[in-house]
């Protein structure tokens, strides 16, 4: 008697889609590449590409952005009814 994945049409290939689904891998979302090719833009024009270690890059990017404020975790509740 044969197994049952083997009496089915592409029973390996439906196999190996579930086993692929099951174990999705992570990967880079839309936004995350849009900030990085901003950033390296920023970077390349402020003339800190490639000379300027990442990190720097990235704070420097951020606070160009405005997206560093005094007292700003990123966690805090917005309250859009007042």
């Amino acid at each position: 008697m044969e197994p049952w994945i083997q009496e089915t049409r592409n029973g390996f290939d439906i196999a190996e889609e579930e086993i692929n689904r099951l174990e999705a891998l992570p990967v880079q979302g839309a936004q995350s590449c849009m900030v990085q090719s901003d950033m390296k833009a920023y970077a390349m024009k402020e003339g800190s590409w490639p000379h300027m270690h990442y990190s720097n890059i990235i704070g420097a990017h951020a606070d160009a952005r405005g997206w560093t404020q005094e007292g700003f975790t990123g966690m805090e509740i917005v309250d859009e009814t007042v």
